[in-house]
């Protein structure tokens, strides 16, 4: 008897720890599996396309949204918003830095609790999918060394991924919603700086100067609404013109 009421006290102290490690976050997790960039095995007349590709959207928004890069208001967020964030630019050595933050942010934090950062790194991911793929058509479809407009749309129609591009465009609006109400908290900018230094101890300061420079975008904008609302429609609007529901 002694023996069992000895194991049922073990067994209830271990389930009161579990319950406290709960309540604080702290249960240890198991290893989540590493996912891999679509770019990671993609070569480099690929990797070469997809360039193309982003420099024709780049084109295409800039466009599109003139409207808010000419109004003084906006145009901060639009050029964040169109132009460095899916800009060509070093977007490799971003992702790469991008990715080291939120692989120890994960290890630490309740995963409720950064459930935007992985809806950002989700839409990342999936974003890069997309441009390899539209470059992969482009290559088995075209001999030309340089794509047009006319080129990207017609490789995006016979692709055929409504379902996945629906996906990206509310995968978009969510974490942008999110980032803009989060840039106007109180104070925000003081809370960013322990970041900040975890970031230069990681060796990925760029990063954080990427975002902060974000952050000062969205902040510099009281109302997104409207821009969000643009977005929301004339990319919808765009998708129904390419591949029809």
């Amino acid at each position: 008897m002694a023996q069992k009421h000895k194991k049922a006290s073990a067994r209830s102290s271990k389930n009161v720890r579990q319950n406290s490690d709960m309540a604080f976050g702290r249960k240890k997790k198991a290893k989540a599996a590493e996912t891999k960039s679509a770019l990671e095995g993609a070569t480099s007349d690929e990797l070469f396309v997809v360039d193309l590709v982003r420099k024709i959207q780049v084109e295409r928004l800039r466009k599109t949204y003139d409207d808010f890069f000419q109004n003084p208001e906006y145009t901060k967020i639009a050029k964040y918003f169109f132009e460095q964030i899916y800009g060509a630019g070093d977007k490799a050595s971003r992702d790469a830095a991008f990715n080291k933050i939120y692989e120890k942010l994960s290890a630490a934090v309740n995963a409720k609790r950064i459930v935007r950062v992985t809806q950002l790194k989700q839409l990342n991911e999936l974003t890069d999918e997309l441009d390899l793929k539209v470059a992969q058509q482009f290559m088995r479809t075209s001999k030309k060394h340089n794509m047009t407009l006319a080129d990207f749309e017609n490789c995006y129609k016979a692709l055929n991924n409504r379902a996945e591009r629906v996906q990206q465009l509310q995968l978009l609006m969510e974490t942008t919603r999110f980032f803009h109400k989060l840039a106007h908290i109180p104070l925000l900018g003081f809370v960013i700086k322990p970041t900040q230094l975890a970031a230069r101890a990681l060796g990925v300061e760029y990063i954080m100067e990427f975002f902060m420079e974000g952050y000062r975008s969205f902040k510099s904008v009281k109302n997104a609404e409207p821009f969000m609302v643009a977005i929301e429609e004339r990319e919808k609007a765009y998708l129904d013109s390419l591949l029809p529901q």
